[in-house]
């Protein structure tokens, strides 16, 4: 929807939209470590793979990236074809960045990434103050670059470490186009693998190509969106094995006088897999002689895989000890480190990994690295399991001594049996904490959780089952984290631990939905923090914002609500999160709005949109209690300040909650064009990080700027896309489907789908209620479902839900929500009745800020008196209706106040078709920032969106103001 792929008209050359005064990188061939080169036979039947990725190679120098995914089974020659693709990226001008997964180094945080750019960030001329800048400065830390104020990403966010590391990739790729190539991606750590399936969907911002090699018949959930991804939008290549001519090649490769019959067995037992064939020419035709066809047909992949014990048992004695060593420590070990592990001398080390390389064992000795990980499986099959254990945790100690990353002596650690060493647990939680402090919460929960199988010393089990816990829930894995932080809070437990468990608890709890346990945990543990009036009071305000979520559970509340209000009516009052929570309840329950204001401003005394504990969500719902209480001047600075706080610090999620928050004020004050712009950020930033709370807003909002602008066909289009089709009631259950389904109620009223539109706003009302948000100012379902009700002829219940809108709306005191129900009102009543309403209505609004409200209500005071015969007084109100709906850009309301003002005898300007009026919000937005001398790069970074999206913008805004550059942007904005 924003990131179409289109190339720029021919009046506007391409150049012209890239970053001005980009540097060259160096290109760089970056080689797997020890890697030699595979035999040329490995690539016969590969030319339409290999000219597949040189096509994407290609679009990547010319600015567009892509992705593909090589799949195969083991063998096959998957990381053949990536060295051919190197060759061929280099051949391209590409910058080469590659990378080897390895199964030993699952859990390594980041290992992958670091792999990748390493090389690049050390090798590269450019000052890592300038390489770092914007939002890729948090990702200096993951690679230990220091920078002067350069925060790292905050690891209570899950998607701040891949937003920053995107924008590195895409910095990088700024000065020159890159190939990012990973081998045996079904190893990757998690958190690689996170970043990988990011930078994927956004890769048609940046040129950049992608190359992810991987094994089949490998399951692993985190590797599936990145196939998906190939599957849909890029491309997956399935290697399949060879035919029977490569396959005869291959074989006379290592035999040349195998005749036809041989060549044809070796085919059929390996079924043309590259390794096989290659192993069982190494095994059974080792004499170099015609072999039995017979004999050879009897082999299988299995006994061929077998053989590598057995040409082990061969070799001398040191050689094999040295093979066995380097299949523990892993890939990419020191000869040094094996040899020290296999306890061989070291006169003796050198001349046993040259024979280990000579026998195919090994595929280089500086640093040990096997030939295939299939050769590194069969030799660590020989081992026996008590063996294994044994030679893991001795080499745990040996690479502790070295000065080891905790990473790796974990990594040797997780492959032992528990053994009560207290050495191995300290050594498990100190490599967790450091995963964690790098945003890769899969990797500390795999250290934690062996961590505590070792097992954790008693007094220290609560501490590492709340940090197990903290872990899982970044990681996305709720029900594990449940489970432990219910754990960590039995028997007797330290009060402020009791405290940190209680509210991560309570929060994962409302989150999944499981409100009432939410519920029953918090009322539970308040006894336990009697003693301590401020945690207390943070639990309190828990309790009030999860029983908030469920009509069922939203009375057991009331006693700590009025608790509350009482402290905060005494005036001494200074937690914010009681505050916050005080002034959200006085807006739901519409009580004055000036009292409202005045608690929610209390509430933002230093607000800083520093995390998103309790205390900091209370904040956010302090502004929501300004913005519905009219008080727009106060609450716009808060969020834009908030936004450059939570883009400084690089959180994902903070950043979303100020469009939700921004995104609802600018629909009050009727500015629609930033409304739609912050709805649709939310919206992408939503769907890339897969934030389902923001989505919902995100719709919802753009849904009723949709709406405004008569555009009902694309909002049916975001409905389907978002999944908000169906029956009102089948609506899922969460806080936003009350906004959602009140939005697409609004658009069935303007389809005139009235039987529809009146299910959605009824349901939206029900739930709205269950909660007690009975406030028309955050839903006003009321007015709305009597405009259906009226055209449906039932008048009756019309009316009474009038009534009680402008009763709530006139105690609650904000101008635009009584000018709305006095609108809605008017119209119910109908007649002089009405157009005094209405007179009502627009005094009440006066010279509000509510403009649209302002345009909807002069529009329909217009409409009643020229209806009553008042033309020539109709028109000075229809004037001022359409001026102001042009001005918030309701083209809706703008066409239907234009039809009566024809109907009253006016002669109307037309609509503004072309110019700076033309410009759709998102293009005026982003053309704004482009005249204010901001960069594509800098703008796509400052609305959270791709360069490409900001591209095609630019592409849009000068075919409309009739321009070829961005210099002439200002005077064409201007004029």
């Amino acid at each position: 929807m924003l990131a179409n792929e289109l190339e720029p008209p021919a009046a506007v050359p391409a150049a012209q939209l890239r970053e001005p005064g980009a540097e060259t990188l160096p290109t760089a061939q970056l080689r797997e470590p020890g890697a030699e080169t595979l035999p040329t036979a490995r690539l016969l039947e590969r030319g339409t793979e290999l000219e597949t990725v040189g096509d994407v190679f290609a679009r990547a120098s010319g600015g567009a990236g892509g992705l593909v995914v090589i799949d195969g089974p083991a063998g096959v020659g998957k990381t053949a074809l990536l060295e051919a693709a190197r060759a061929e990226a280099a051949a391209a001008g590409l910058l080469t960045l590659q990378a080897r997964a390895a199964e030993l180094e699952r859990a390594f945080a980041f290992g992958v990434v670091r792999q990748l750019f390493d090389d690049a960030i050390r090798d590269s001329p450019i000052e890592p103050q300038a390489l770092f800048t914007g939002p890729a400065r948090r990702a200096a830390a993951l690679f230990d670059v220091e920078l002067d104020s350069a925060p790292p990403a905050p690891p209570e966010d899950p998607f701040a470490a891949r937003h920053a590391l995107y924008w590195l990739t895409a910095r990088l790729a700024s000065r020159e186009p890159l190939a990012l190539l990973v081998d045996d991606g079904h190893w990757a750590d998690a958190a690689s693998l996170g970043y990988l399936t990011h930078l994927a969907h956004r890769l048609q911002g940046i040129p950049a190509a992608l190359v992810v090699a991987t094994r089949t018949e490998e399951p692993l959930p985190a590797l599936e969106p990145l196939r998906r991804q190939a599957g849909q939008r890029a491309t997956l290549l399935h290697v399949s094995p060879l035919g029977e001519e490569a396959a005869a090649i291959m074989v006379r490769s290592c035999a040349p006088g195998a005749d036809d019959a041989v060549c044809r067995a070796c085919h059929s037992a390996t079924g043309g897999n590259p390794f096989l064939l290659l192993e069982l020419a190494r095994s059974a035709l080792r004499d170099d002689v015609a072999a039995d066809p017979a004999r050879v047909a009897e082999q299988s992949p299995e006994r061929v895989t077998s053989e590598i014990a057995a040409r082990l048992a061969r070799l001398p004695e040191p050689a094999a000890r040295l093979a066995r060593a380097a299949a523990v420590l892993g890939g990419g070990v020191s000869l040094p480190q094996a040899a020290a592990l296999a306890d061989v001398p070291h006169d003796d080390a050198a001349p046993a990994a040259d024979t280990l390389v000579a026998a195919g064992v090994l595929g280089g000795a500086h640093p040990l690295e096997f030939q295939h990980p299939l050769i590194r499986a069969a030799v660590y099959a020989g081992l026996g399991p008590a063996t294994r254990s044994e030679e893991h945790a001795r080499a745990a100690r040996l690479l502790a001594e070295e000065g080891a990353s905790p990473e790796r002596v974990a990594a040797q650690l997780l492959r032992c049996q528990p053994g009560g060493d207290r050495w191995a647990y300290d050594g498990l939680v100190a490599a967790a904490r450091l995963a964690s402090a790098r945003g890769a919460a899969e990797a500390a929960v795999t250290y934690l959780r062996r961590a505590l199988e070792e097992p954790a010393p008693p007094e220290l089990r609560p501490e590492v089952l709340l940090e197990l816990g903290a872990a899982e829930s970044t990681a996305s894995d709720p029900d594990a984290a449940i489970a432990h932080l219910r754990e960590a809070l039995v028997g007797d437990v330290d009060v402020d631990l009791r405290f940190r468990a209680t509210m991560l608890l309570a929060g994962l709890l409302g989150h999944s939905w499981r409100v009432a346990e939410a519920a029953d945990l918090l009322e539970e543990q308040l006894e336990a923090l009697a003693d301590r009036p401020d945690l207390r009071a943070t639990a309190e305000v828990a309790l009030t914002n999860v029983a908030r979520l469920d009509p069922t559970t939203r009375p057991r509340a009331a006693s700590v609500i009025a608790r509350l209000r009482r402290r905060v009516e005494n005036g001494d009052e200074s937690d914010t999160g009681v505050l916050g929570t005080v002034a959200a309840e006085m807006a739901m329950a519409g009580e004055p709005a000036e009292l409202t204001a005045q608690v929610a401003e209390r509430a933002l005394v230093g607000f800083d949109a520093a995390g998103r504990a309790a205390p900091d969500w209370s904040s956010w719902n302090a502004i929501r209690a300004l913005v519905h209480s009219g008080r727009y001047d106060t609450a716009l600075p808060i969020l834009d300040r908030a936004l450059e706080l939570a883009d400084e610090r690089g959180a994902v999620l903070d950043v979303g909650a100020v469009y939700t928050f921004r995104g609802e004020l600018h629909l009050h004050t009727g500015e629609l064009a930033k409304a739609e712009a912050d709805a649709r950020a939310l919206h992408e930033l939503s769907r890339a990080f897969g934030w389902p709370s923001g989505a919902g807003f995100a719709v919802a909002w753009l849904l009723e700027v949709l709406v405004e602008r008569g555009e009902t066909a694309e909002a049916e289009s975001l409905l389907e896309e978002a999944g908000f089709t169906g029956p009102a009631a089948a609506f899922p259950t969460g806080y936003t489907t009350m906004h959602a389904l009140f939005a697409r109620g609004r658009l069935r009223l303007a389809q005139g789908r009235l039987e529809e539109a009146a299910e959605d706003l009824r349901e939206s009302g029900r739930r709205a209620t269950g909660i007690e948000h009975v406030n028309p100012s955050v839903v006003a379902w009321r007015s709305h479902l009597a405009y259906a009700l009226l055209e449906l002829g039932e008048a009756d219940e019309a009316r009474r839900l009038a009534d009680a809108e402008l009763e709530l709306a006139c105690a609650f005191g904000a101008p635009r929500a009584v000018g709305a129900a006095l609108r809605g009102a008017a119209h119910v009543a109908g007649g002089q009745s009405g157009l005094k309403l209405l007179r009502e209505a627009a005094e009440a609004l006066g010279p509000s800020p509510a403009t649209l409200e302002r345009a909807r209500v002069h529009a329909d005071l217009g409409a009643a008196l020229r209806r009553a015969g008042s033309s020539r007084k109709a028109r000075d109100p229809l004037r001022l209706a359409v001026d102001l709906a042009h001005r918030c850009g309701a083209r809706a309301l703008e066409e239907h106040a234009l039809e009566e003002l024809r109907a009253a005898g006016a002669r109307p300007r037309r609509l503004v078709t072309t110019g700076a009026g033309a410009l759709t919000p998102s293009e005026s937005r982003i053309a704004e920032l482009a005249a204010a001398g901001n960069l594509n790069r800098e703008i796509a970074e400052a609305l959270f969106v791709t360069t490409h999206t900001v591209e095609y913008h630019l592409r849009n805004a000068y075919r409309k103001l009739g321009i070829a550059s961005r210099r002439q942007l200002t005077q064409a904005l201007g004029s």
